[in-house]
C-alpha cells in the first residue's frame, strides 16, 4: 500500500529531469491528482473522448492540455486550468506536492517537439469530478494496484506499417495506461518504492 505521506517526501527531494528545449517549444502540462483512502493512495485517471485527428484520443491519460498565453507562460497553473476545465476539479498552486521529469513528446498538429509537464497535487477532500466534452469518463486507480505484476502487460501499437510491442497496463474494459502516462506514473511509483 502506498501512502501520501511518503509520497510527498520523496517528491520535495526530488530533482526531475527539466528539458532545456521547454521555453523554445510547444509546451502542455498534465496534473497527476492524488488522493488517501483506506486502500492507500490513488491517482485520478481520464479517459480522453474519441476525435478525429487525435492521436491520443480514447487514452487513459491525466487531465491536462496546452500551455498558452493565459497561463502566463506556467506550465503547473496551465495543469491547473486544465484540470478545472476537463473535470470540474479547482486545484491550485499551493495543493501541489512536487513535479515529475518533462517528457518530451511529437506535437502532431505541428509535426514538430512538444515537452508535457507533470505535476502532482493533493485533493483533500471527495469532490467529484464534472467532466466535460473532452473527457469521456474518469477513474481513481490505487497506486497499490500497479505495483501488482499482473497488471502490466504488452501492447502492439502501430506506427505506419510497423508494429511495436509497447509496456502498458490494462486497466480492463479494453482500456490501457501506456505511453507518457506510464512513464509518468513509473517514475512516480518509483519514487513512492523508497
Amino acid at each position: 500500500m502506498h501512502e501520501l505521506r511518503p509520497i510527498e517526501r520523496a517528491l520535495a527531494g526530488y530533482r526531475p529531469r527539466r528539458q532545456r528545449l521547454r521555453h523554445y517549444t510547444r509546451r502542455a502540462a498534465v496534473a497527476l491528482v492524488l488522493r488517501e483512502t483506506r486502500q492507500g493512495a490513488e491517482v485520478l485517471l481520464v479517459e480522453r473522448a474519441h476525435r478525429a485527428g487525435d492521436p491520443w484520443s480514447g487514452d487513459m491519460a491525466f487531465p491536462g492540455g496546452h500551455v498558452d498565453a493565459a497561463d502566463e507562460a506556467s506550465a503547473s497553473r496551465a495543469a491547473c486550468r486544465e484540470t478545472a476545465e476537463e473535470v470540474g476539479l479547482r486545484i491550485t498552486r499551493a495543493e501541489g506536492i512536487g513535479r515529475l521529469s518533462d517528457q518530451l513528446t511529437l506535437d502532431h498538429r505541428r509535426r514538430a517537439p512538444m515537452v508535457v509537464s507533470p505535476f502532482v497535487y493533493r485533493l483533500d477532500d471527495r469532490r467529484t469530478p464534472t467532466l466535460n466534452h473532452e473527457i469521456t469518463a474518469y477513474r481513481w486507480l490505487a497506486l497499490a494496484w500497479l505495483d501488482e505484476p499482473e497488471h502490466r502487460a504488452t501492447l502492439r501499437w502501430q506506427l505506419g506499417r510497423l508494429s511495436l510491442p509497447m509496456p502498458c497496463y490494462d486497466c480492463g474494459n479494453d482500456r490501457r495506461l501506456w505511453g507518457l502516462t506510464l512513464r509518468m506514473l513509473d517514475e512516480l511509483l518509483a519514487l513512492a518504492r523508497k
